[in-house]
């Protein structure tokens, strides 16, 4: 549970979408509801599932429009695509939807007033295509369907919102359903650093909390020169201006750190995937929930009757940079944000089952940590405890 003091949440963010599961878990039709996303079986094709996930970059669009004005830099539009592309297709290969078909659309809302809209479209075709280049040369089956939408709204959007939608099948044996147990351990892929496909370093920031890491991190200044990417309680209230250069990033400057892609997760999924196949020991994962709203009390998603117990590592010098300057507790920073931790992946307590994750470490670049272990929880749905370098948190 977040404090009532959350910064965030102040400026009208639900970091764990509390309220939206809790009315729309009625209505919603799913056949694995301990799956990291909805899953239905296909009533046409026995031994067959479907999953239908849209997501986006959210507020980060802001940060690039931003940087944009301030440098003249246009390829800064493609991180978009990263972002959006990650947070569907992450999503749902945490539950198994890595080797069936994929069908991709995107949905653009702009204002063509306030930003150059032929030069972002330019920018994110590029991208698109680059990165479906990248999923299939990984041996992905993905379509990007050009069925979506652009449309121009300078009456409803300052800026751009830009969307994603991904429809996806897979074999029901291929699925990871979420049957945690106590007694299995906690791994996490770290989201800094910089994997083998990756042109360079990665702050770990991913697409989650952009709204405070914007808001606490840029100059106040921006707010009079670009009064379209600011609203009441969100403008700027910082000292950073976008190509500062602060000590504790060591050497990237604060827009950089800010728009670091979220790393394509579904890659490394995949692989981890195929790694345990090859063993003859896929039963052994029994979850993997990808960090982004909640941060690192995502995981709690997976499973049933659960007391998840991580041990979280020091988190990268952007989370620490975000806290220094918003003020924000740090046990609302490890649920704003993912604090270190891109992937959480759970199965059995072996170490056959360890030392394929840590060859899947070898073969990213990305590190690898032991986070703990399951317990079972006695009370309704689950539960998690993070024990961090400054404090035990609980109670989520």
């Amino acid at each position: 549970m977040i404090n009532k003091t959350s910064k965030y949440k102040e400026l009208g963010i639900d970091p764990g979408k509390s309220s939206v599961r809790e009315i729309f878990s009625k209505i919603i039709d799913n056949d694995f509801p301990n799956a990291f996303v909805n899953i239905k079986r296909d009533p046409e094709f026995p031994g067959m599932v479907f999953t239908k996930h849209p997501d986006g970059d959210g507020s980060k669009f802001v940060q690039r429009a931003l940087h944009y004005f301030e440098t003249g830099d246009e390829s800064i539009f493609q991180g978009a695509v990263d972002d959006a592309l990650s947070m569907n297709t992450g999503d749902i290969a945490a539950s198994g939807f890595v080797f069936g078909q994929w069908v991709i659309t995107q949905v653009i809302n702009i204002n063509g007033i306030n930003l150059p809209k032929d030069i972002i479209m330019k920018q994110i075709a590029l991208r698109v295509a680059w990165l479906l280049q990248l999923y299939r040369d990984y041996g992905f089956n993905a379509t990007f369907f050009m069925g979506g939408e652009t449309a121009d709204l300078p009456d409803q959007t300052n800026s751009m919102v830009y969307d994603m939608d991904i429809y996806a099948r897979a074999k029901e044996t291929d699925l990871i359903v979420g049957n945690v147990r106590p007694g299995d351990k906690i791994y996490g892929f770290a989201s800094n650093g910089q994997a083998v496909w990756e042109e360079e370093s990665n702050s770990g920031l991913m697409s989650n909390g952009l709204t405070l890491a914007r808001t606490d991190l840029m100059d106040v200044s921006y707010g009079k020169l670009y009064p379209f990417l600011i609203r009441g309680k969100g403008a700027y209230r910082g000292g950073f201006k976008v190509n500062d250069k602060p000590d504790i990033l060591g050497g990237m400057t604060v827009s950089e750190a800010i728009l670091s892609p979220t790393r394509q997760w579904a890659i490394v999924i995949r692989m981890i995937i195929e790694k345990l196949k090859e063993k003859g020991i896929f039963h052994m994962l029994h979850g993997i929930s990808m960090n982004t709203g909640g941060g690192a009390t995502k995981i709690s998603h997976v499973g049933q009757g659960i007391l998840y117990e991580k041990s979280m590592p020091v988190p990268p010098l952007i989370f620490q940079l975000i806290q220094s300057e918003s003020g924000e507790s740090w046990q609302n920073m490890f649920e704003d944000f993912n604090c270190g931790i891109g992937i959480d992946v759970v199965g059995e307590d072996s170490e056959e089952f360890t030392l394929a994750l840590k060859e899947v470490e070898a073969e990213t670049g990305i590190k690898l940590f032991e986070l703990g272990k399951c317990e079972k929880y006695k009370g309704k749905g689950n539960n998690i405890v993070l024990d961090t370098p400054y404090g035990c948190f609980g109670n989520y």
